[in-house]
């Protein structure tokens, strides 16, 4: 049973309890991410993410540690472009110890200067990591590139210099502005005590403000980005080139979004799929072809990547752009959907076994739907996707001209 409501200072909670877990997870989720920060301090959420772990006013870094490792070791966290998650997973019995320690971390951090500056060394190192792995960049770079105009292009973990720059007092001054009661959603999914629960959510986040300048009625105000058709590569001496495609989509709360989740399987997800069949199995020219959505509140892309042997870099491109034309001149066949249909549902209701998967999908319904769409109504949306719509998205969507490409690699011309 899934129950929504409000602590007093307006922080939206979510509960999915069963007795049937021997789990709870927690996720504590802040609505904002990269995309609402500006150039100047390009990378702050991500660094107060760190930074939360660093410390409290009553818990060294180590009793964080500690705590965690005795809890299950599953305390974690991550910044994306939109929003900052805390999470863990946990035994029923030892959830309340972790409503409190994830509470004094987000509502006493201790943000020691001597800290943040150990702290940004740990990050530059992350920059450094992410820009070594050429997958990782050809998806940033070419987001970066798409929006170069808007704050969603920017790097999540921002640029090295400006993240030297950071002080206490301006993380706590963002934090201050984002992290707000509106401006939070709490998920919690598995076995637990829901009117215990409840009480130690009060206690633990009560102390938060309620609203912002930023925040006065839920989500930072965003503008939706230009999309910019572009084409780039990079020189790097390894041995694979990288490839990244990417056509403009509708965003995650848009209605088309089962049609793309359908479109997915079918072209790129899973060993069954167009790209891999054709290009992998049949042909042997990459290890690893895949298609992905990366959707936003109000805006998206549909991304195909390869990693692939540089000499056969013409061949690769020639046949990834004859599968699209032919998506788009022929469509997809009855078969292929149901198919589809019916490996999407299958995954679906497997995550449904995982409190963890539970705790993410309710907590994003919330925060950027402001409702609970259930299982049922989300299988039967799934369902009633035609083989014409698809075909209607695909055409509209998958324009060649309109397509934007990345490459990283040893590349000759």
């Amino acid at each position: 049973m899934i129950e929504q409501f409000e602590l007093k200072n307006g922080i939206r909670v979510v509960f999915e309890e069963s007795k049937f877990f021997n789990s709870a997870s927690i996720g504590v989720w802040v609505g904002t991410g990269s995309r609402d920060e500006v150039k100047e301090n390009n990378g702050i959420a991500h660094m107060i993410e760190h930074m939360l772990f660093k410390g409290t006013k009553t818990r060294t870094a180590k009793d964080i540690a500690i705590t965690t490792a005795i809890l299950g070791g599953n305390l974690n966290a991550y910044t994306s472009k939109e929003c900052t998650s805390y999470y863990c997973k946990t035994l029923p019995q030892y959830l309340l110890e972790v409503v409190e320690l994830i509470g004094d971390m987000i509502t006493n951090p201790l943000l020691s200067p001597e800290d943040l500056e150990k702290e940004k060394s740990v990050v530059c190192e992350e920059i450094d990591m992410y820009d070594d792995s050429c997958e990782d960049y050809v998806h940033e770079v070419l987001q970066k590139k798409i929006w170069k105009n808007d704050s969603l292009g920017f790097l999540i973990s921002g640029k090295k210099k400006v993240v030297k720059s950071f002080t206490v007092d301006s993380i706590r001054e963002y934090m201050n502005e984002f992290y707000v009661g509106k401006n939070i959603v709490i998920s919690i999914a598995g076995k637990f005590d829901r009117d215990v629960t409840k009480t130690a959510l009060e206690n633990a986040f009560g102390s938060i403000k309620k609203s912002s300048v930023s925040c006065k009625n839920g989500l930072p105000k965003r503008n939706t980005p230009k999309y910019q058709r572009v084409k780039f590569a990079t020189q790097r001496d390894i041995e694979q080139l990288h490839l990244n495609m990417a056509f403009e989509i509708p965003s995650f709360v848009d209605k088309l979004r089962y049609e793309f989740t359908i479109i997915n399987a079918i072209l790129g997800g899973d060993v069954n799929s167009r790209l891999f069949q054709e290009i992998r199995e049949q042909r042997g020219l990459t290890y690893n072809i895949c298609t992905y959505g990366s959707a936003f509140f109000d805006t998206g892309l549909f991304h195909i990547y390869a990693a692939l042997n540089a000499s056969q870099k013409d061949e690769v491109i020639s046949l990834i752009r004859g599968i699209i034309t032919d998506l788009c001149e022929n469509g997809v066949t009855s078969e292929e959907v149901a198919n589809a249909k019916k490996q999407v549902i299958v995954e679906m209701t497997l995550n449904r076994d995982n409190t963890v998967s539970l705790m993410n999908s309710n907590a994003k319904a919330v925060m950027f739907y402001n409702e609970i769409i259930s299982f049922k109504d989300t299988i039967k949306a799934i369902d009633r996707v035609s083989v014409e719509s698809i075909n209607e998205c695909i055409r509209k969507y998958f324009d060649l001209d309109k397509m934007s490409v990345a490459l990283a690699g040893k590349i000759s011309e």
